[in-house]
């Protein structure tokens, strides 16, 4: 076998010839005739064309493997002697023993599959295949043109993630798993999972960790970002459809946007390896689609059931990991006003809590940094606090402050009962009101 990022051989360069040891087998009958292997890439030398080595090739005669052979460099050339007949070559690149399960000449089939060993992922994995008849006494050259069987992923970058958030990570998924001898794909349930590190500004997350992937076992396949803050993950889907291909560079950017929710603008294109190109997509708090279509995915299981693509969150839904108390949509249906619940809260002796001025410095450090100007609830927001109560897990003999109209009180839970404070235990949790407008 050799391994050449050209065609044609140079004058200086090396032969292999395979013995019967480690990776390789003969047939063990009299080898009357010669094989010679050589690989090359796909493309010319001025498009980045290479071959990615290491690179075993797998001779078979019918479903038995004769001889099987790894190396290392393009130097090399491959002299296989076998019997006359009729043999089909496959050649694997870029996969070595260190780093994947490779099967010798004894076990291998060409439905084997060539998997990463544990802790380890895919390199630039290539495959190439020939079939070959050999005459009695006939030496018979054959030459592999490589193909890259894997995607690059090469830059994640996410901006103006909220400051609360604690962790950002990408998946990919599903992907094949392997590849096989013969050069098809296995396994469907591969996935690629990425956690990117958030950089000095605080509000950028970002990974430029090269990985090699297997492209999609299915379409559409799923690019799911999930953000962590102190109150739990969000997720975003994207679903894809034709875009995630071998032999295409990837990079995926995304804004988080304060308009709608978070909107991840996903840019996916190929280079030097096989040409280029862009697909874009949208997520926010309602969901998420391809821009400029109606179709919808949601994340999770707490966002949104029945808004459409644009849509505002309604009372009841999530908004920036914010209850939504009340929801305000204009007659146009251009904009909204949304009465936000912070998620946090803290407990005060109530009597403590002597006036508005107080109550205001109390609720403005559990809000979340992502909205400004948090207030006390008002009597009519408690109100509406009181009837969702057990929804949002709050029991029922929990008390909780607002301000009555310059006035400090309580608010019990369980009936709604309204009093001044006293020297019981009550919470103290902020609302904001926010305006969106439809971009």
């Amino acid at each position: 076998m050799s391994i050449l990022a050209v065609l044609g051989l140079t004058a200086c360069e090396k032969t292999l010839d395979v013995a019967d040891d480690g990776m390789s087998q003969g047939i063990g009958q009299v080898k009357n005739s010669l094989l010679q292997v050589r690989t090359r890439a796909s493309g010319s030398v001025s498009e980045g064309a290479t071959v990615a080595y290491p690179v075993t090739v797998y001779v078979f005669q019918g479903n038995e493997c004769r001889a099987a052979q790894i190396i290392g460099d393009e130097g090399q050339t491959l002299n296989i002697e076998l019997t006359e007949g009729a043999y089909m070559v496959y050649a694997v690149g870029g996969a070595s023993a260190e780093d994947y399960v490779l099967p010798s000449a004894t076990d291998a089939l060409t439905t084997s599959a060539i998997m990463p060993r544990e802790g380890k992922g895919h390199g630039d994995l290539m495959t190439a295949k020939a079939s070959v008849t050999l005459e009695d006494g006939e030496a018979n050259t054959v030459t592999l043109g490589m193909e890259r069987r894997v995607m690059m992923l090469q830059n994640v970058v996410l901006r103006k993630i909220p400051m609360a958030a604690t962790a950002v990570s990408l998946t990919i998924s599903p992907l094949w798993q392997s590849v096989t001898v013969g050069g098809n794909y296995s396994g469907t349930d591969g996935a690629y999972a990425l956690n990117l590190e958030k950089q000095g500004d605080g509000r950028t997350w970002q990974s430029a960790t090269t990985a090699f992937l297997l492209p999609p076992s299915s379409s559409p396949a799923s690019i799911t970002v999930r953000i962590t803050t102190a109150t739990g993950t969000r997720s975003y889907t994207y679903q894809t459809s034709d875009e995630l291909e071998a032999a295409y560079k990837i990079n995926i950017e995304g804004t988080y946007t304060e308009a709608i929710g978070v909107t991840l603008s996903g840019t996916i294109e190929g280079t030097v390896w096989k040409g280029e190109r862009t697909i874009r997509f949208d997520f926010d708090e309602n969901g998420s689609s391809a821009a400029g279509s109606s179709t919808e995915d949601y994340g999770d299981d707490s966002s949104p059931s029945s808004a459409g693509e644009g849509s505002f969150p309604q009372a009841g839904d999530t908004y920036q990991n914010c209850y939504v108390l009340v929801s305000q949509v204009a007659e146009d249906g251009e904009s909204a006003e949304l009465t936000l619940l912070s998620p946090n809260e803290h407990s005060f002796t109530a009597n403590t809590i002597k006036s508005p001025e107080a109550l205001q410095r109390a609720v403005a450090k559990y809000g979340t940094d992502d909205i400004s100007d948090w207030r006390p609830m008002s009597r009519s927001e408690i109100s509406l606090l009181q009837a969702v109560h057990a929804d949002l897990g709050i029991g029922g003999d929990a008390y909780y402050l607002f301000d009555d109209g310059g006035t400090v009180k309580q608010m019990h839970m369980q009936d709604g009962y309204v009093s001044t404070p006293t020297s019981v235990a009550a919470y103290v949790r902020p609302v904001a009101t926010v305006s969106l407008t439809r971009e």
